[in-house]
């Protein structure tokens, strides 16, 4: 069973990170919740969840907040080994809480973090490096003040 301290969920839940039973909610209309059921796995089982192809398995992401201008959102990421390169900069500002498996960043100067279980980084737009990991769930929360409010 996997436990997340109690520092980390209150700053999770404070900072917004919610679900609703029937999967997304959106700023301003309800709150919503991450069950510790949910941080076992079974948040990938929503109806919700998208099936995304990612080298030679399929990664699983479940969207549990998406604010109304698009900019601000958060949930649940499941993801086999991968190698990305991010040299023409990360898309958005993203924090992560890694729940099993580890992550190696590799900034382009060279500098190295890895992320372990019960760890956390936060990752800034325009990063540059390298992302590896023989594969890893995590709680995610990004923001991209560029986000527009029509888009998906």
């Amino acid at each position: 069973m996997v436990t997340i301290s109690h520092r980390i969920a209150s700053l999770l839940v404070g900072g917004c990170l919610i679900a609703t039973a029937s999967g997304v909610a959106l700023a301003d209309d309800h709150p919503a919740y991450i069950s510790r059921q949910d941080v076992n796995g079974e948040i990938f089982k929503r109806p919700s969840t998208k099936k995304e192809p990612d080298g030679t398995g399929t990664a699983l992401d479940a969207v549990t907040f998406t604010s109304k201008d698009k900019k601000f959102s958060s949930g649940m990421y499941q993801a086999g080994p991968e190698h990305e390169d991010h040299m023409a900069g990360y898309e958005d500002n993203e924090f992560i809480y890694l729940i099993k498996g580890s992550i190696k960043l590799t900034s382009a100067d060279g500098t190295v973090i890895l992320v372990g279980p019960g760890e956390a980084a936060t990752i800034p737009k325009g990063w540059k490096g390298h992302w590896d990991t023989d594969g890893y769930t995590k709680l995610w929360v990004t923001y991209d003040p560029g986000a527009k409010a029509n888009a998906k």
